[in-house]
């Protein structure tokens, strides 16, 4: 039996060692070139100089993974949940970032300037990346209700991107992962969780290799695209999470935001033995990661 705490582990570290096993490799399309330059992806990789994150060292985390860090040191510090207050520290993280922007962030950042009020600025957005900063917020809150830890994901996505998309994903993510760390079988909550439309585009590939099958569903930031390879992955590979985080991670494209997304449902299913110590002992996060699992024990 995985108890509890070792799910809730596995959820964190599990979100946060995916997208960081993608870093090295982020972003890039042509899956032969990045096969040829990585060979097969199982370790943390530095990006190089000519990337989208070229001052990053392996084990670090990509713009999207700093955000979701971000709001782990933020619950950390102030042992609450206040959707204005997190805003605040999102907002300021900003001022002497030196990583990538998206456009998520530059508009919402924007508008802020502009005099919108701090948590009624985000960008019309349909991108993975709001969603999957969430596996903070639900470790900290596993112990309220599932809809209580729904409505605080959504309002975490709601402060940067606004869409239905973002809205629907939010809640699925937040749902599943609130089931798995209560026991819940993982197949099960997926197919009773997921996007009707996403999930059957999933199964629908099924029949190929992960990277033909994320080339066909969408290697891009956009939910269309990326909700529906992640549940690939987890149907897939969902009873090996190196394999499903190494094989996310050979697909390309915005495997970042899938890996912070696919980490969590897979941590939170498994539990935190699953994830290779080889991974975690060297995740850079792992001592803020650690602090914020102390937090509201039972």
């Amino acid at each position: 039996m995985i108890d509890i705490n070792q799910r809730r582990a596995g959820l964190l570290f599990g979100s946060f060692t995916a997208d960081a096993l993608s870093l090295g490799v982020h972003w890039i399309y042509d899956t032969a070139e990045l096969s040829q330059k990585f060979g097969y992806v199982d370790s943390f990789h530095a990006p190089g100089a000519d990337s989208y994150h070229p001052k990053k060292k392996a084990g670090e985390q990509s713009h999207v993974g700093d955000q979701a860090l971000c709001l782990a040191k933020h619950l950390r510090q102030k042992k609450e949940w206040n959707a204005e207050a997190f805003m605040s520290s999102w907002v300021s993280m900003w001022n002497d970032y030196q990583d990538y922007f998206d456009h998520a962030t530059k508009q919402t950042l924007e508008n802020v300037r502009d005099g919108s009020a701090i948590t009624n600025s985000a960008c019309e957005s349909q991108e993975l990346a709001g969603p999957a900063r969430i596996a903070p917020l639900v470790a900290f809150l596993y112990n309220e209700d599932e809809e209580s830890v729904a409505v605080a994901a959504l309002k975490q996505t709601q402060l940067t991107h606004r869409s239905y998309k973002a809205d629907e994903t939010t809640r699925f993510l937040a749902s599943a992962c609130y089931r798995l760390l209560h026991g819940a079988e993982l197949a099960t909550t997926i197919r009773d969780l997921a996007p009707k439309e996403a999930l059957q585009n999933a199964e629908s590939q099924l029949g190929l290799d992960s990277v033909e099958a994320i080339k066909s569903l969408g290697q891009s930031c956009s939910i269309n695209a990326a909700l529906p390879s992640v549940l690939y992955l987890i149907l897939k590979h969902g009873d090996n999470l190196p394999k499903a985080f190494s094989e996310n991670a050979m697909a390309g494209g915005d495997n970042c935001a899938r890996g912070l997304a696919l980490g969590m449902l897979l941590g939170a299913a498994h539990g935190i033995d699953a994830i290779p110590r080889e991974w975690s002992e060297k995740l850079q996060s792992k001592a803020e990661l650690n602090a914020l699992l102390e937090i509201r024990k039972r």
